[in-house]
């Protein structure tokens, strides 16, 4: 990810947290960011009744958002799905997703609503098997690295974004 001083100057102030977490995280390890800034193609539970019908997302923000993202990092950046744990869309009150192998996707998991606890599995920087556990609140934002497993318990009345990032052409 090669991103200049310049252009992070330019960039929204919640583009610029995002990318900074990236750069620590990506390709590296599972990990948190508790931003600071609203990312406005996605609501949080203090707009709710300001959002569109699409599932707490703003499709021409998540447009915008997807694109800068991708011209800040380098990467292909697409927004996957959002769901509501619980709901037929979802399969029930968990999910798990295994990695596919030689995936290389890393993904960005921004909730929405409520509260959900996930579970990650997957090899660590030292070759070794490693689990990573944490719950997220809205706004909050999970970075699952290529090739580790997630599940999501505890999650009744939340929603969430999956937005995958990957190489450029792939």
């Amino acid at each position: 990810m090669d991103v200049t001083h310049a252009d992070r100057g330019r960039a929204a102030p919640h583009l610029r947290e995002i990318v900074l977490f990236l750069s620590v995280h990506l390709d590296r390890a599972p990990g948190v960011l508790w931003p600071e800034y609203d990312n406005p193609a996605f609501g949080d539970a203090e707009d709710a009744d300001t959002l569109p019908a699409e599932g707490g997302v703003r499709p021409a923000q998540v447009d915008r958002f997807t694109a800068e993202l991708a011209a800040l990092t380098g990467l292909s950046v697409r927004l996957d799905r959002v769901e509501t744990p619980g709901s037929a869309l979802a399969g029930g009150t968990d999910a798990v997703w295994t990695a596919q192998p030689g995936g290389r996707e890393h993904l960005l998991v921004h909730q929405i609503a409520g509260a959900a606890t996930w579970q990650l599995a997957g090899t660590g920087e030292s070759g070794r098997p490693e689990s990573f556990q944490c719950r997220l609140l809205p706004g909050e934002l999970l970075y699952v690295p290529p090739g580790w497993s997630r599940r999501y318990i505890d999650a009744q009345g939340a929603q969430y974004a999956v937005v995958c990032l990957g190489p450029q052409g792939g």
